[in-house]
């Protein structure tokens, strides 16, 4: 799909939607609030997403880190539980020694 997008030129698109440059940050996130409002099905609200995380990789840490909070990201905890069985140490009985002088 990338490479078809990239053969045709911007006004041959299909798509009605012109992202607008130098605007606020606030018109960007409008914008992807107007377009997830237009998805009826998850199946495409998926493929959508996906095209749009292919960059996610260029984002600073901080940004990345604000995304995997919003998508509720955790990062996986895996937990080891080690048994340890311990023996009762039986306590032998030293032998009596016999103490009678017998010379």
């Amino acid at each position: 799909m990338d490479i078809f997008m990239d053969m045709m030129s911007d006004q041959e698109t299909p798509f009605v939607e012109v992202v607008e440059k130098a605007k606020p940050n606030s018109y960007y996130q409008g914008l992807g609030i107007h377009i997830l409002k237009q998805f009826e099905e998850n199946d495409h609200y998926f493929h959508f997403l996906q095209s749009i995380l292919t960059n996610f990789n260029d984002l600073d840490e901080e940004q990345k880190d604000i995304l995997k909070r919003t998508m509720n990201i955790q990062p996986k905890i895996i937990t080891k539980e080690k048994i340890i069985y311990r023996d009762k140490k039986v306590k032998q009985k030293k032998p009596k020694l016999n103490v009678t002088d017998d010379y």
